[in-house]
């Protein structure tokens, strides 16, 4: 309370009555002595509520920083841990690391807004500032102008890099094959290692290797697109985006060589003595579910396995807006002629295929659609948190300064991110606008926080 006291009436100015503008300005009409002391009362008052907006906002701003930086620190540490526990090398983990920062903010934003804003008022309801406020006649929806301050630039700035520099360094966190050439000059020697060439589940662990190449005792455990490799030999190109639920082929062989062809781009690991176990189902794909699938058995005397390091490639979730909408138009479009061709055609030779493209095709406009929509809740997600998080401090009206922490962190926790997500498997499976599904954690987020907001209308 003194702490906000020292702040409220630093170079306070006194107020004036009547007589006393009568005695400071002589000539001044005694029908304007009233109006004048009026227009003076008004400055006065919102000089202090410029007082009070920069206190709050400055102590918003350092909470904001403050949580920004724990954050931060804490997923550089988890993902350094979770990436030097795959195999790669430090070498490799700290400049990936810069780039999965950079990411990550796009999360930890929205959760920093939300922990400065009940850190900070949860403190100035415990603290009986909120209460000084009251008093002095001061509207509770006027103090949310300081939130709003650093709330609407950070969320606009979000709204406006969510679509191009936000696929960008989703791209740049999943693309680890810039860095992996470097890594292999550096295997060396050893016993019980392993390899990870991408961000899908790509990992080779071997029992023992020599002069980081010859390798014994090879597992992998991939999904493989199975065919011929780029060098025209029986091999597998390591899948880059998802082979839809597809299990994971598991191969064992006896020895192994990785070397790099520049040319085609790729990391090839040529496989020699090889046992593959390979997933095949007769299910229809949109009837599979995971008890569907069988492992055959393949035996081969070599076999290559190509990881792609060619950086252009991308996954569909890494793709600009733009570009992702023009790809939704694409596979809507193909959908529809496969639906044409499936009315018009009568042999099933001809039916079944064209009902598993217009399938796929159908699912790959969903997931592009959900991906669109899940970058902009979590941009819109800044204004939802800051809008929720004011009414549960002023509510809250506790002298425990972190109950409003702890109830805002849970309402994001129990409501946002399994709606968020869960509405993106929901419109997936079964075509529901992303728009209703993918934000109906902003939905519920914001009609609580407005129904909060009505009750502070009564609030004394």
């Amino acid at each position: 309370m003194d702490r906000f006291h020292r702040f409220y009436t630093r170079d306070r100015p006194g107020r004036l009555c009547p007589g006393e503008v009568q005695q400071r300005v002589p000539s001044l009409p005694e029908k304007s002595v009233h109006l004048y002391a009026s227009v003076w009362r008004r400055t006065l008052k919102l000089r202090q509520l410029g007082t009070l907006d920069r206190y709050l906002l400055k102590e918003l701003l350092l909470n904001f920083f403050y949580s920004l930086l724990f954050m931060s620190l804490l997923v550089s540490i988890v993902s350094a841990m979770k990436a030097v526990h795959s195999g790669y090398s430090i070498g490799i983990v700290l400049p990936w690391l810069r780039d999965s920062l950079l990411y990550s903010l796009y999360f930890t934003t929205p959760i920093s807004i939300l922990i400065a804003c009940t850190l900070v008022y949860g403190r100035f309801v415990a603290d009986r500032e909120f209460m000084a406020t009251l008093a002095s006649g001061i509207s509770p929806f006027r103090l949310f102008l300081p939130m709003a301050t650093l709330a609407v630039p950070v969320g606009a700035l979000m709204l406006l890099t969510q679509s191009t520099i936000l696929p960008e360094l989703q791209h740049r966190k999943q693309d680890l094959g810039r860095f992996l050439v470097k890594q292999l000059e550096n295997l060396g020697e050893g016993k019980m290692g392993q390899l990870r060439l991408d961000d899908q589940g790509g990992v080779v662990h071997w029992y023992e290797i020599r002069g980081g190449r010859d390798l014994s005792e090879v597992y992998i455990e991939k999904q493989l697109s199975i065919g011929s490799d780029s060098s025209g030999g029986t091999g597998a190109v390591a899948t880059i985006g998802e082979l839809e639920q597809i299990p994971a082929t598991k191969i064992l062989a006896k020895r192994a060589q990785l070397t790099v062809d520049d040319e085609a781009e790729v990391i090839r690991l040529t496989l020699i003595g090889v046992d593959m176990k390979f997933p095949v189902s007769e299910v229809a794909p949109e009837n599979r579910d995971f008890l569907d699938w069988r492992f055959e058995t393949i035996l081969f005397d070599q076999f290559n396995i190509d990881f792609p390091i060619n950086s252009i490639q991308r996954r569909l979730n890494d793709l600009p807006t733009t570009e992702l909408k023009a790809k939704i138009a694409e596979n809507l479009e193909t959908a529809r002629l496969k639906e044409l061709e499936i009315a018009e055609a009568e042999d099933p030779a001809i039916i079944e295929p064209a009902r598993l493209a217009m399938a796929k095709a159908l699912r790959t406009a969903r997931r592009g659609d959900t991906e669109i929509w899940r970058r902009r809740a979590m941009a819109l997600a800044v204004l939802t948190f800051s809008l929720l998080g004011f009414p549960i401090a002023l509510l809250t009206r506790t002298t425990q300064k972190l109950v409003p922490f702890f109830f805002g962190i849970l309402a994001v926790m129990a409501l946002f991110f399994p709606l968020t997500y869960g509405g993106i498997q929901f419109t997936r499976a079964t075509g529901v606008p992303a728009w209703t599904t993918v934000m109906s954690g902003n939905y519920v987020l914001a009609a609580i926080a407005l129904y909060l907001l009505s009750r502070l209308r009564v609030i004394r």
